[in-house]
């Protein structure tokens, strides 16, 4: 099994960014893999992405200096052995709201003793053949494939230190949008009371020694980064493909009748 630079980075106390797929094409993850970014998430969570499609975007992704990360649909056991079979360096978790669901993420996500992950002969070991680079990918999977369970309601984060005290947990992922909407302020992501419970976040995984991420945006970057964030996720393919041609077309319009 390769390195995980990703991790290596995070490891160094870099600040790391990196961009959404969610549409189904390998094309766009092959160009959204040499844009620079740190890793590229392919979203199996919401949108129509198959296991199939996003094991093959893990295998484009890896062509590139991104670090292919899988977001599964919920924290299950065979939802994330599937999605890491694919090869995944890392997995997100959606809605992990206590320590239980937490300690039910780590390990799915681990082999034996640590967890309860399954070995199987998926496109992680390269379907069973004995391919060098593959043949140590069951001893050393728990240590370089990254678990990032969401923080995405407010149980969670009133719950956050024994979320984060789980051992295994290496990125607590901030949703904002649905933080921000258990709260009862959907899509106020500047209210003091959404930001007071990022910063409880941040300061939990100081505490912890966990990396804190954020969903960002368009001038939130600087914001997110000031308070504390390490690994920042911004940016949708559809949206950015949807919103550069756009801007041609309203261009364009302004030039003719």
């Amino acid at each position: 099994m390769r390195k995980n630079s990703l991790k290596e980075k995070l490891d160094q106390k870099k600040d790391v960014f990196g961009t959404w797929i969610m549409t189904n094409s390998l094309d766009n993850a092959e160009i959204l893999g040499h844009t620079g970014a740190d890793f590229i998430m392919i979203d199996a969570e919401h949108g129509s992405m198959d296991i199939e499609t996003a094991g093959r975007m893990v295998s484009v992704i890896r062509g590139t200096q991104a670090t292919p990360l899988i977001r599964v649909a919920e924290n299950e056991k065979s939802w994330v052995k599937r999605g890491l079979d694919t090869g995944a360096e890392g997995v997100m978790i959606p809605m992990v709201n206590s320590k239980e669901e937490a300690e039910q993420a780590v390990s799915f996500s681990k082999y034996p003793p640590v967890g309860i992950r399954g070995t199987g002969a998926g496109r992680a070991v390269l379907f069973g053949a004995a391919a060098e680079e593959y043949e140590d990918y069951y001893g050393q999977a728990n240590n370089e494939v990254l678990v990032i369970p969401q923080i995405e309601h407010y149980t969670a984060v009133e719950n956050i230190d024994e979320i984060l005290s789980v051992p295994g947990i290496d990125i607590a992922f901030v949703g904002p949008y649905d933080l921000s909407t258990s709260m009862g302020l959907p899509g106020q992501m500047n209210h003091p009371e959404v930001l007071m419970n990022f910063k409880k976040v941040v300061e939990a995984c100081e505490k912890h020694n966990v990396i804190p991420g954020i969903m960002t945006w368009t001038d939130g970057i600087e914001q997110h980064l000031n308070m504390g964030f390490k690994f920042l996720l911004g940016g949708i393919d559809g949206a950015i493909l949807y919103t550069g041609v756009k801007q041609l077309v309203n261009e364009f319009k302004g030039y003719t009748k």
